[in-house]
């Protein structure tokens, strides 16, 4: 497939509202509830706080790059998808005499956050939700990269993943992320090309309660950009094996 360019990033963390306080380290702690505006508190009733976090994300990548919410394609990547909801209306089936929630019901599929902020922005254009566990980065990144190579134009990809709720919390454990790129089919200062499997599973400086989250597979590549750090990029979970990309970085003209 032929290069493609990234005009904008996102970035969500419990603690960090954006992808810049999360370079320089600088945790709020009154950071908690992503701020979504692109969905209204009538539209988001009975969503979750994994929706917000791909909303705002979105929101972002989007602004960085100068694109209209309204307009832009959009590719959503989750390993866990809804999964707070999921428990919800189960504890309400099995709890609460089987009465469910007509508003979690609807926000229960995977592809809810792609509803909301469509409708919320009026955006008619082609959006998709991916479900590659692990490997939900990678393939999102890859549907995505598609996406460019046929129709052109921009996309933004954002993958994310809560903190799993009780009692899942008991089989695996690991914070809350969202990320997101805005991708062009260019031209652009930067560059992705190369996919490619990796061999060895590089060093990563990812936090411990992140690692298992799928989104942290997309964090290098973020930190890459954000750097301006040309070079080779993995694109798969922290100390793992898997896929890798290669960032390259256009050099200003001398004097600007």
């Amino acid at each position: 497939m032929k290069p493609i360019h990234v005009r904008g990033v996102g970035l969500w963390a419990p603690g960090f509202s954006d992808a810049t306080a999360w370079r320089e380290g600088r945790p709020d702690p009154e950071v908690d509830k992503p701020a979504c505006k692109l969905v209204n508190a009538r539209l988001g009733r009975g969503s979750s706080r994994f929706a917000s976090m791909l909303g705002e994300v979105v929101e972002q990548a989007a602004a960085q790059a100068g694109v209209d919410v309204r307009t832009v394609p959009t590719v959503y990547g989750s390993s866990l998808g809804e999964i707070e909801t999921m428990v919800t209306l189960l504890r309400m089936l099995y709890e609460e005499e089987g009465k469910l929630s007509p508003n979690r019901f609807k926000n229960s599929v995977h592809n809810a956050a792609s509803g909301l902020v469509s409708i919320g922005t009026s955006n008619t254009a082609f959006s998709t939700a991916i479900a590659g566990g692990d490997r939900s980065f990678e393939v999102s990144l890859l549907e995505a990269w598609a996406w460019l190579d046929q129709a052109g134009g921009d996309v933004v990809l954002a993958v994310a993943d809560d903190a799993p709720p009780e009692p899942l919390d008991q089989l695996d454990q690991h914070g809350a992320l969202a990320i997101a790129l805005c991708l062009s089919a260019g031209p652009g200062p930067l560059t992705i090309s190369g996919l490619r499997r990796q061999t060895e599973a590089p060093a990563s400086r990812v936090p411990d309660d992140l690692r298992r989250n799928c989104a942290s597979a997309g964090l290098a590549l973020v930190e890459a950009v954000l750097a301006r750090r040309a070079g080779d990029v993995s694109i798969s979970l922290p100390g793992r094996a898997g896929m890798a990309v290669t960032l390259e970085v256009a050099q200003p003209p001398a004097g600007v």
